[in-house]
């Protein structure tokens, strides 16, 4: 539990230094970042995979331990989600790029969750 902690804490801070950097370089304005959803569909379904993704975090952190590498695959399908979206719809705004770099830091998180793991 305590390396689940520290890998998401990690991925938090990483994020976060990674993102104030890329905003700053490719000059992203902050009405850029506001705009949440660029269409139905992505806000429906990035409603759908968030809720699923917080009901398995929650499940597997209290009933099923060994399946605890769900909770960084499920935040990188949300990302995914989230930059094929903006990719698509929004491109010339270059906040895809904000959520790629956070699905890439959740496939590393799993990748290091699973090699402590075993």
């Amino acid at each position: 539990m305590i390396s689940l902690i520290i890998i998401l804490s990690v991925i938090l801070v990483l994020d976060q230094l990674i993102n104030r950097k890329l905003i700053k370089k490719l000059s992203i304005e902050e009405s850029d970042l506001g705009k949440k959803y660029v269409s139905k569909l992505h806000k429906y379904g990035e409603g759908i995979l968030y809720w699923t993704s917080f009901i398995v975090m929650i499940l597997t952190i209290n009933e099923f331990p060994h399946l605890r590498i769900f909770i960084f695959i499920g935040m990188t399908i949300l990302f995914a989600f989230r930059t094929i979206m903006k990719w698509v719809y929004a491109r010339e705004r270059k906040t895809y790029l904000l959520s790629a770099i956070t699905c890439v830091l959740f496939i590393l998180g799993s990748i290091s969750y699973g090699w402590l793991i075993f």
